[in-house]
């Protein structure tokens, strides 16, 4: 209800001015209930970006172009939405939230494929810089400043991801993720 009534808000203002107590009466509840579910708006527009995704993962293999390519097309389907989100640029943007999300994933993954508790200088450096990249490639790509399709632009960024990087993603790919039993059929 929350998630609705706020892409509806934000079709005809911006997420800075979307104030929990307009919503909450646009809902019919009282304010202790958004704060029941929800930090603040941005912790809700986390959680309708977490939504969207989760389907995206629904229907692809964790950690490959597919998953990004559907993840793309999830955002595209909802652009206006999500443009008016990634205009806000404050300490909890869904922005920055991503890149907190995509950064923390770059990371795992390379510790899971390199088998260390923590990363030297160069690879943390590598997983960030991809990071900023695919994130500030997406909101430019959302602006419209970007022409490109869902499965192109993650071709792209596929196409940019450093060679150690890659391959600590296909062997998450490749059959099995570590320490997990092989799939069936």
């Amino acid at each position: 209800m929350f998630a609705a009534e706020l892409e509806a808000m934000m079709g005809k203002i911006p997420l800075s001015k979307v104030r929990v107590a307009d919503l909450c009466a646009r809902c019919g509840v009282e304010r202790r209930v958004f704060y029941y579910h929800f930090r603040d708006k941005f912790d809700l527009v986390a959680w309708i970006f977490e939504r969207d995704y989760s389907r995206a993962l629904e229907m692809s293999v964790p950690y490959s172009e597919g998953l990004y390519a559907e993840a793309h097309r999830r955002l595209w389907e909802r652009r206006a939405f999500y443009r008016r989100a990634f205009e806000e640029d404050s300490q909890n943007s869904i922005g920055r939230y991503l890149l907190q999300m995509s950064i923390r994933a770059n990371e795992d993954a390379l510790k899971r494929h390199l088998g260390v508790s923590s990363l030297s200088l160069e690879y943390a450096f590598k997983a960030r810089h991809f990071a900023h990249g695919n994130v500030g490639c997406v909101i430019d790509w959302l602006r419209g400043e970007v022409h490109a399709t869902p499965e192109q632009l993650a071709a792209q960024m596929f196409a940019c991801m450093p060679s150690e990087l890659r391959g600590a993603y296909e062997s998450r790919t490749c059959g099995r993720a570590p320490g997990s039993a092989p799939r069936n059929g």
